[in-house]
């Protein structure tokens, strides 16, 4: 019969605690529910600007909104970027919000388009934390172009202004083309650096009328339009100054750099060409036995590339025989 009475009593206690939590839950649902949440988005975030602010209007439902954060901003936006944004919002006196899905909103696209990220209930039902992003931000409104291309005229160096969006940069060297069509065409392969300037001393053939092409591309590859440098006029003294000087003597042809060194038993781009060099510096011709890999110079001493030799064998793009 204790035992009995003891169940009873705790049956009793609990059914006054379920009680007291059904009345505590009932006198918190007197608040009416937040109904469909209509807010309008109006951001002025472009590519290529930093900063930029996003104003978030209530057009319906019955709370405000207490502030609005951009939670992902960088020094610089790209174009690609896509904004977050946090969005808290507070019920109006008596009301609660009791739906935080998706269906819960209406986001305004008359604007700027806004996808729904999350959102949930904070501080007993009273506020909301709605997370969105907008569209991306639109690649051509980024200023990627660049400015102060000139030369270094008695070095052969490109130089230009840095650009704080730039990841890297692309650069090629430029001829005039004196013919009748007058036409420009490129010189050598496009060169990816991250510094603003780019030596061309050694790259540069022959005499002529010279500029140099400068892009800019930023972290997330949006490439600038080529932006062209003034002309520079190179003549014979320019190129030795340049790169160096070939001379002969009773042995052969050497070649002097601008330094006054030479290059011994390898290999060294001169002008656009690659020539091979024995132990003493002397320019060799024909066959070149280099890292497992045949290459053949001419008699004038440039390799061969894409082409048959004299004596009847191919060579690749990169001047090694391949049968």
């Amino acid at each position: 019969m204790r035992k009995t009475g003891m169940f009873a009593a705790v049956a009793g206690l609990v059914m006054a605690m379920t009680a007291s939590v059904s009345f505590m839950s009932f006198a918190k649902e007197e608040r009416t529910p937040v109904d469909t949440i209509e807010l309008v988005f109006d951001s002025d975030i472009q590519a290529g600007e930093s900063g930029g602010t996003v104003d978030v209007t209530l057009a319906g439902g019955q709370c405000s909104v207490s502030s609005v954060d951009i939670v992902n901003e960088k020094e610089y936006w790209l174009g690609g970027d896509k904004p977050k944004v946090e969005v808290w919002l507070s019920a109006d006196s008596g009301y609660y919000f009791k739906r935080s899905g998706k269906s819960a909103f209406t986001l305004n696209e008359s604007g700027d388009k806004v996808k729904f990220v999350s959102a949930g209930p904070k501080n007993d039902k009273e506020e909301m934390l709605l997370v969105v992003t907008l569209e991306k931000l639109d690649k051509e409104d980024a200023d990627l172009s660049i400015s102060g291309l000139a030369w270094d005229e008695y070095n052969g160096i490109a130089n230009w202004d840095h650009l704080d969006m730039a990841q890297y940069y692309r650069v090629r060297l430029c001829r005039l083309n004196t013919g009748s069509s007058n036409t420009e065409e490129g010189i050598g392969s496009v060169y990816t650096v991250k510094e603003n300037s780019f030596d061309f001393s050694g790259k540069i053939p022959k005499t002529g009328s010279y500029y140099f092409k400068v892009r800019a591309v930023d972290s997330r590859n949006n490439t600038g339009d080529w932006d062209e440098s003034s002309y520079m006029d190179v003549d014979e003294e320019d190129l030795i100054r340049f790169s160096g000087q070939w001379i002969q003597d009773a042995r052969g042809w050497w070649f002097r750099n601008s330094d006054g060194s030479y290059t011994t038993n390898n290999w060294k781009y001169i002008r656009s060409k690659w020539y091979f060099f024995d132990e003493e510096g002397y320019m060799k011709t024909g066959w070149i036995d280099w890292d497992g890999k045949l290459y053949y110079c001419g008699e004038n001493g440039a390799m061969l590339v894409s082409t048959t030799t004299p004596d009847g064998f191919t060579v690749d793009e990169n001047g090694a025989r391949v049968n």
